[in-house]
């Protein structure tokens, strides 16, 4: 809604990318965009991999030596914001685009807190309890819930629970999603 000419959210990049990437930009933009390799020069993407925090695009002044935004501008992608987050050695960004108006404050505000959260379930362990990250770490390598019952000293029924948990948390859909999700998202390291 805050974006109707398109979005794009990435999660957790280092230098190999990011983990989880998603755009909502119109498909002919997108192949123009990657055809020409607009990524490397991008004034919006350059902010966002320098800074924390938000910025309409108008407010980034960084040179724009492609004329990607005037490209942008154009296709009616006119007006946008940027949001970074950093958090310890990865970056999440958002953009959000319209061709009517710049977004307002309130908008700012609620795509930034919103943006937030979204960084905290993927950065922030999904909120895993360390019970759930040691039923993980054992399902992970190939133990019996009987036997991690046993390990951890507690009852086959809790760690069912704590199993249950963790893949709700991570947004998995069975144990073996939940743990392959943990573990592309360093979360054993």
């Amino acid at each position: 809604m805050l974006g109707p000419e398109g979005f794009l959210i990435g999660f957790n990049y280092t230098f190999t990318g990011p983990e989880y990437m998603v755009s909502g930009y119109p498909e002919d933009w997108r192949a123009e965009y990657e055809e020409r390799n607009y990524f490397m020069g991008d004034p919006v993407l350059m902010w966002m991999s320098m800074n924390s925090g938000m910025r309409r695009w108008s407010e980034i002044k960084l040179p724009d030596v492609r004329g990607i935004m005037k490209r942008a501008e154009e296709r009616g992608i006119r007006y946008g914001v940027a949001v970074s987050i950093k958090k310890g050695r990865k970056r999440s960004i958002c953009t959000a685009a319209r061709s009517d108006r710049e977004l307002t404050d309130a908008e700012l505000q609620r795509l930034s807190a919103k943006f937030e959260v979204w960084c905290e379930l993927t950065t922030n362990r999904a909120a895993l309890t360390e019970g759930e990250l040691e039923v993980l770490r054992r399902l992970r390598n190939g133990l019996t819930q009987k036997v991690i019952a046993a390990e951890l000293g507690i009852a086959e029924a809790t760690v069912k629970q704590r199993a249950i948990t963790a893949t709700n948390k991570l947004g998995a859909s069975n144990r073996i999603q939940a743990v392959a999700v943990a573990m592309t998202r360093g979360y054993f390291d």
